[in-house]
């Protein structure tokens, strides 16, 4: 990250990584095409942003954070092995609540496997039960940058001009950086990535086509 910065670009994460993956489900109502006028059910989406160790990075670096979400990106193939998040299901009209079945023991065991080789290995298909996407409206929509360190030194100023300052080797803008972040500022700047992600979700939830959808970080 620091070496990007040197050459003034940016740098692109998906926080949520294996574990995500297995937790993306279509939404149900997307199945439900041959009643078109009916009202789309309440549906959970469950995404694993909550990465301590990228907030940690970007105190220690001082790189800017904007927050990013894609609306419909799970909309796009169906996934055979999906796994259920412990302690909840993954849409509030699921009938298979608390059940231990032969799809979720294979998800996990895909997961596992995933997780050994560092790469996503997962069934899935699309229309026609094929490797063909669905073609659900997409909509990307970004977020304000958030600035791991909000305040100059004196920390009475919290404008964008105190909190930025020149790369060190770069003509790329950055934060102040914190050697040796306190675990108070590392959650300090989850809490407020967090609020970011939310913030983003509900205000353009409806204008992407997703009125009933609610968000879960974790």
């Amino acid at each position: 990250l620091t070496e990007m910065q040197t050459r003034d670009q940016n740098t692109f994460i998906l926080p949520g990584g294996v574990a995500e993956i297995f937790l993306s489900h279509r939404r149900e109502h997307q199945q439900q095409q041959s009643r078109p006028y009916d009202k789309p059910l309440p549906n959970t989406q469950t995404i694993k942003a909550k990465r301590y160790g990228l907030m940690k990075l970007a105190l220690e670096t001082g790189a800017v954070i904007y927050p990013v979400f894609v609306f419909g990106a799970s909309d796009m193939l169906d996934q055979l092995t999906p796994v259920e998040k412990k302690g909840g299901s993954r849409s509030s009209n699921s009938k298979d609540d608390g059940k231990v079945t032969i799809r979720n023991l294979v998800g996990n065991m895909m997961e596992t496997l995933s997780r050994k080789v560092q790469g996503g290995l997962t069934l899935f298909y699309g229309q026609y039960y094929l490797p063909i996407p669905h073609a659900p409206q997409l909509s990307m929509v970004c977020g304000n940058p958030i600035y791991p360190v909000e305040e100059n030194e004196n920390g009475n100023d919290t404008s964008m001009s105190s909190t930025m300052m020149k790369n060190v080797k770069g003509s790329k803008m950055t934060c102040r950086r914190v050697e040796n972040p306190t675990t108070e500022q590392v959650e300090d700047l989850m809490e407020r990535y967090v609020d970011a992600l939310e913030r983003l979700f509900e205000q353009y939830k409806e204008e992407a086509g997703y009125p009933n959808e609610t968000l879960e970080i974790i």
